[in-house]
């Protein structure tokens, strides 16, 4: 399982581009010859996850590849980042929030977040790994911050 977040909610129109790359993209997508069991999710217009059923078929470096450099392709063609690792994603007020580690400090400074505010677990390999998707801060990547 693969994450990619956004620094901030694609236009609907890029929503509808990515589903469309993507649809393509896990409907053809191959590791030595073999087709791949994979799907995807865009979680509200701002993150995406792709997920391959390794017991059918693993992905190998060159699939991967493949998947990195679509993504690479579609930002620079929309102007958008999927390979910042540094955001931290939780749920607010006002639905999904990325936050830059400033920003995680600030909101950790006034007492807004703490250890166990639910961010998005980003490093999960696979989708039994991930749960319901969502993490205590303090049992992320990011506790470091606290």
């Amino acid at each position: 399982m693969w994450f990619y977040g956004l620094s901030a909610p694609m236009s609907d129109e890029q929503v509808t581009a990515l589903s469309a790359v993507m649809d393509d993209f896990v409907a053809q997508w191959k590791a030595h010859g073999a087709q791949l069991a994979a799907g995807y999710r865009i979680i509200a217009k701002q993150c995406l996850i792709i997920a391959v059923d390794e017991s059918q078929q693993q992905a190998t470096g060159c699939s991967i590849d493949k998947s990195v450099h679509l993504l690479q392709e579609f930002g620079a063609q929309h102007n958008l980042d999927f390979f910042n690792r540094l955001l931290v994603f939780t749920m607010g007020n006002d639905g999904l929030q990325a936050l830059t580690p400033a920003q995680l400090k600030e909101r950790i400074a006034d007492g807004s977040i703490d250890g166990n505010t639910p961010v998005i677990n980003t490093l999960a390999a696979t989708l039994g790994e991930s749960g319901d998707g969502m993490i205590p801060l303090s049992e992320s990547w990011a506790v470091k911050y606290l």
